[in-house]
């Protein structure tokens, strides 16, 4: 199937000599200077709110890194997309799935970023995972809880068990919208494991400053053009696993997303059977990752190579009659990733340049 056919479409101090005419004309210096400072936002201010303020592109050259995807609908688009996106060897989680946090990972090119929300409750549930791990990485387990601290209140961004790393919500949402403010013809896509309340995910939205940004599907009404979805500035498209709207923008997953297996454990087990969702929704998440306790780099330089994961994006394309749209790894920066989403979308190979770390 032609990936193509798809297509339809950042004073000096004063000097008082005893006079008070002096003094008095020099204090009404100092105070117009600093409610001039006060203006121009030099100094700071109690409760400021989150900067989301960005150029728009009204008439973006290139979407998501090129001119060919600016007409094509949302769902007609390949995103590069990472597993558990927040646990990252940079960041000092105990077995990352990822090499960089997200910040790397949006600067790099992901586009879809798969996270997963939690409250931490105890530090006192090691005992399970020291006896998966063994006696060589049972001291790793023990060592991870001991130096995480105490449990902290809130949302925060874990896998599994917080104190194997953890990053609170509105702080990672926060990276996200510095992103989409210095990148104003991006479109990024979120999709939350959500273990906390839909009011907490709200309200970390809000405290981040997503809010303008935020778009909204209308059921069974086309998708927009990563152009159209530009011009309005309306750029994040969120899914939640488990639960779902209000508010409108908060969509639930499994109604609009269809997916492959994701608990795979060696490279010869990957199929394109239908795992959640429906098979008529419109979106189409091809999960690539190879399941263990300890994510290896060695199996993602398998099933993250072009020859691997190019010939199973199109052998699930074939059979599944629709475009992978969003590709999930573990290990993002091993293997072909992004040269596979750009062939995928029939577009130039993108030139790699190194981000700042």
């Amino acid at each position: 199937m032609d990936p193509r056919s798809f297509a339809a479409h950042h004073y000096d101090p004063h000097r008082f000599h005893g006079l008070r005419a002096t003094l008095r004309a020099d204090l009404g210096l100092l105070a117009v200077a600093l409610l001039a400072l006060t203006l121009v936002g030099f100094l700071p201010r109690a409760s400021a709110a989150p900067t989301t303020t960005t150029t728009l592109a009204a008439n973006p050259t290139a979407c998501n890194g090129d001119a060919v995807l600016c007409d094509r609908r949302y769902d007609q688009v390949v995103y590069p997309a990472t597993h558990n996106s927040m646990s990252a060897e940079d960041q000092g989680w105990l077995w990352p799935f990822q090499e960089s946090g997200i910040t790397q990972q949006l600067n790099d090119g992901i586009r879809m970023l798969l996270i997963d929300t939690h409250y931490w409750e105890t530090n006192d549930n090691t005992a399970p995972y020291e006896k998966r791990a063994g006696p060589a990485l049972a001291p790793d387990v023990a060592a991870a809880a001991a130096n995480a601290g105490p449990p902290e209140s809130g949302p925060l961004l874990c896998h599994a068990e917080c104190w194997m790393g953890h990053t609170p919500l509105v702080a990672g949402l926060a990276e996200i919208r510095d992103f989409l403010v210095s990148r104003p013809a991006e479109v990024v896509s979120i999709f939350i494991q959500d273990a906390i309340t839909t009011r907490d995910t709200v309200a970390a939205f809000q405290a981040a400053g997503l809010e303008p940004f935020l778009y909204t599907y209308a059921e069974g009404a086309p998708w927009p053009t990563l152009r159209e979805m530009i011009r309005s500035n309306q750029r994040l498209v969120v899914f939640a696993e488990v639960q779902g709207p209000p508010p409108a923008w908060y969509q639930q997953g499994w109604t609009l997303i269809q997916d492959t297996g994701f608990d795979v454990t060696n490279p010869s087990g990957f199929t394109c059977a239908l795992n959640r969702g429906r098979g008529s929704n419109p979106l189409f998440l091809l999960n690539n990752w190879i399941a263990a306790l300890v994510p290896r780099q060695s199996d993602a330089a398998i099933v993250n190579s072009r020859v691997f994961l190019l010939e199973r994006a199109r052998k699930c394309m074939s059979e599944r009659g629709r475009l992978p749209n969003f590709i999930a790894v573990n290990f993002y920066e091993t293997g072909d990733l992004f040269q596979v989403v750009d062939e995928l979308n029939g577009v130039a190979p993108r030139t790699l340049v190194a981000q700042p770390r």
